[in-house]
């Protein structure tokens, strides 16, 4: 729970360093141009190492497959991290990309319209963890925050030592990790300094509370070996112990899966728009064909990227 904090607190250090960049350049392209302006000799070294990084190695294949390992979790499939999975989880990025290549303003409308459904998701669990804090499950109580402070060490959790702290803290940042696409995006933005130095700080803040109360709720639903051995079905795992094996329970992990769609479909928006700028200034092969915003005015060869 304090890592959850912690990894919150992180968040807000990275954020402030970027809001003062995004208030004092308002251009998409986030950390690229802020590198250009801070290592400007040699000239474009900092630039190309981001785009070798961006282009390389920017994906968002472990949203794709949690969201393949949900659909396969509704659908009552035990399969794991197999190729069912990772087949669901390229469809679903496929999808991304060609919404935002062919369909670019629905491909906006989407993301915002699933943005919101992740809050509203989350504030179900942060609720739902309320109703099984005072006993309605379907379960034996786990009782976890009973001697909380206890350090436990069995062979599914704990005796990791400062290796598992870091392990897990490191995990949690990823968890927090999208705050920084807005930047990208930001000359698209309408009053772009007034939005930014609002909305961000609201947003880290917001969502720093719900995990953490996320966090309450399933460890007051799922027994500690059962949260150690789910991996990223956790939420899976918290609706059958506290609504039973219905039906009704095995389709809300299809609301979890709705959420990692949004997060690829964000990712590939924002992430298009910077590979658009390195296009645009000449650092990629074949620059004016990653630039162009042809035929469907968006940048679909930068998407595909």
């Amino acid at each position: 729970m304090f890592l959850w904090v912690i990894g919150g607190i992180l968040t807000f250090c990275g954020l402030s360093v970027w809001l003062e960049f995004g208030l004092a350049i308002p251009r998409s392209g986030g950390e690229k141009n802020y590198l250009e302006r801070i290592y400007r000799h040699p000239r474009y070294l900092a630039t190309c190492v981001l785009a070798s990084q961006m282009i390389l190695l920017g994906f968002s294949s472990g949203n794709a497959l949690a969201f393949g390992r949900y659909v396969l979790a509704a659908s009552g499939s035990g399969e794991g991290d197999g190729w069912k999975a990772r087949g669901i989880g390229i469809a679903a990025t496929t999808f991304a990309v060609g919404l935002h290549a062919i369909f670019p303003k629905w491909g906006i409308r989407l993301v915002n319209v699933l943005g919101i459904f992740k809050v509203v998701i989350l504030i179900f669990i942060v609720f739902s963890g309320f109703a099984a804090l005072a006993g309605h499950l379907r379960v034996e109580a786990p009782n976890n925050f009973h001697n909380a402070f206890e350090l436990e060490v069995t062979e599914d959790y704990g005796g990791t030592g400062a290796y598992g702290y870091a392990n897990a803290l490191l995990n949690i940042i990823y968890s927090y990790k999208g705050w920084e696409n807005a930047n990208y995006v930001i000359g698209e933005l309408k009053h772009p300094r007034k939005t930014l130095s609002i909305a961000a700080p609201l947003a880290i803040g917001g969502v720093t509370i719900l995990y953490v109360l996320a966090n309450v709720a399933y460890f007051a639903a799922i027994p500690k070996k059962d949260l150690a051995t789910s991996e990223v079905l956790v939420a899976a795992l918290f609706f059958k112990n506290v609504f039973g094996d219905s039906a009704g329970a095995r389709s809300l992990p299809v609301f979890v899966a709705l959420s990692n769609l949004g997060n690829v479909l964000a990712v590939s928006f924002a992430h298009a728009r910077l590979n658009q700028e390195f296009g645009k200034e000449a650092l990629l092969p074949f620059s004016r064909f990653w630039a162009s915003i042809k035929p469907f005015g968006a940048p679909a060869a930068a998407v595909s990227d």
